[in-house]
């Protein structure tokens, strides 16, 4: 069943806001098109007599009963969102439907007991199939006044509880009259044939149905869920010309397509709520990857360095932790490296901050390339500051990844006029290791780094200096 959709696909709020498109239009009419196709190829055999199967009537009741709660649960969870009382009177239509079919059920002769149960006579079924088509036009009408109405203000459950008990009395009151005041109701149904005032009430209740359709047509703009709900009425008046007004009696053909009929339009209104129900879960499915892509990149970028692309110092400082704690746990070596960019503030302040910011992003472009195995992290320590962390590394393979980094920055050949160490760039290192039987942590690691860092600055820069 088709719903409205933006030119993605996407479902666009709910049946009952939604405007109805030329899609949805389409749709109906090709519906209403073999609906009409299979009324016109039943009437030269409506009166046709057929074997009477009195096993049809729970069966097809419970169906009908199961699609109409259904319906109820779907629009009482739309009148919850959107506090529309035209939805919750439309629920209440539904659910008077699903209980009066149930007590014609009952009554019915020949199912639990010759007559029908609850004392039924003659006249009962005749009199709860009347009050049950005419019930829910009046619905469709009061649907369709109710459009416009204000929300429904405060608690939903106040409204919900008195539309299911109003619905429950107005039925177990038909009922009643049905049956215990049998001897006051007219001659619908003489055996299994309609009578004339039968066939005179019944044709009230169809013109009922239409103007219910009429109506309903009269309310513009339309939504999605008013033209399909103009597609159940117009079934709902093929369902009643074959199976009341045009038939013979019970149990012709006239009368099971009629029911046949019935069922569609019962079916109708379910099968685009749950059309709807899938688009929104599928949306919410697509809403629900995004954000984790979203969430995703956002937890990426908390974590990166927005100049160099290299981790950041909260990043640098967690996996250090982690890494630390898993060597001390295995006993294997970590080791660490700080690197410092000689004279970097008087090459920014002699070339400017763009020649600066590039610069850092060349160095850290070098760094990132030093990273061999999955588990190194190259970070941007802070300012001119780098960090290399070289888990399963030992002081001498340490030392030989320094001396690389050395050498690549000096390849680079960026110029530095104000450095007093080279006529290019270049950075002193600092390298420490954590030794695999230590559990001294992260922090032991960080001073030793630094303090052999220092050292390298201090013996004239452009070079590495290891932990004693």
């Amino acid at each position: 069943m088709p719903t409205t959709t933006d030119a993605q696909g996407h479902s666009l709020g709910h049946l009952s806001t939604a405007p109805a498109s030329r899609r949805e239009w389409r749709y109906a009419m090709g519906i209403l098109g073999v609906s009409l196709l299979g009324f016109v190829l039943t009437l030269p055999f409506i009166k046709a007599p057929l074997p009477q199967i009195p096993a049809f009537v729970p069966v097809y009741v419970a169906a009908l009963a199961t699609c109409d709660l259904i319906t109820v649960v779907l629009l009482l969870a739309q009148f919850r969102a959107l506090r529309s009382p035209a939805l919750l009177v439309l629920a209440g239509g539904y659910l008077f439907t699903a209980t009066i079919t149930v007590a014609y059920a009952a009554v019915f002769p020949g199912l639990f007991s010759p007559h029908g149960l609850f004392g039924a006579g003659s006249q009962t079924t005749s009199t709860l199939f009347m009050a049950w088509h005419a019930g829910f036009p009046l619905a469709v009408i009061a649907y369709a006044l109710a459009k416009r109405a204000r929300p429904v203000q405060g608690s939903m459950g106040v409204p919900m509880l008195a539309m299911g008990v109003g619905v429950l009395l107005l039925v177990a009151g038909w009922t009643l009259l049905a049956t215990a005041g049998h001897s006051l109701l007219p001659i619908f149904l003489d055996g299994d044939h309609t009578t004339p005032i039968g066939h005179l009430a019944l044709l009230c209740v169809w013109l009922l149905s239409l103007l219910a359709l009429l109506t309903l047509w009269s309310r513009r703009p339309h939504v999605v869920l008013d033209v399909w709900l103009m597609v159940v009425m117009c079934v709902w008046l093929l369902d009643l010309a074959l199976a009341a007004v045009l038939n013979g009696g019970r149990y012709d053909l006239g009368w099971y397509a009629g029911r046949v009929y019935g069922l569609v339009s019962a079916a109708f209104l379910l099968a685009l709520l749950l059309s709807e129900n899938a688009g929104h879960y599928a949306q919410l499915v697509r809403l629900t990857a995004q954000l984790g892509a979203a969430n995703e990149k956002l937890e990426r970028l908390s974590l990166q360095d927005s100049l160099t692309g290299l981790a950041n110092r909260r990043c640098f400082d967690s996996y250090l932790a982690e890494q630390a704690a898993v060597a001390s746990r295995h006993e294997r070596p970590l080791s660490l490296l700080l690197i410092d960019v000689d004279h970097f503030k008087a090459f920014n302040d002699h070339y400017g901050h763009h020649a600066g910011d590039d610069c850092l992003r060349r160095v850290g472009h070098t760094l990132g390339l030093s990273c061999r195995r999955p588990a190194d992290l190259a970070a941007r320590y802070g300012g001119e500051e780098f960090a290399l962390i070289l888990p399963d590394t030992d002081l001498a393979g340490a030392g030989l990844v320094a001396e690389a980094i050395c050498a690549g920055v000096a390849r680079m050949d960026i110029r530095h006029a104000q450095s007093s160490t080279a006529p290019h760039l270049s950075v002193s290192i600092g390298v420490a290791t954590l030794a695999a039987s230590s559990a001294a942590g992260a922090d032991p690691l960080i001073v030793a780094a630094d303090t052999a860092l220092y050292r390298a600055k201090d013996l004239g820069r452009n070079q590495v200096a290891v932990q004693p």
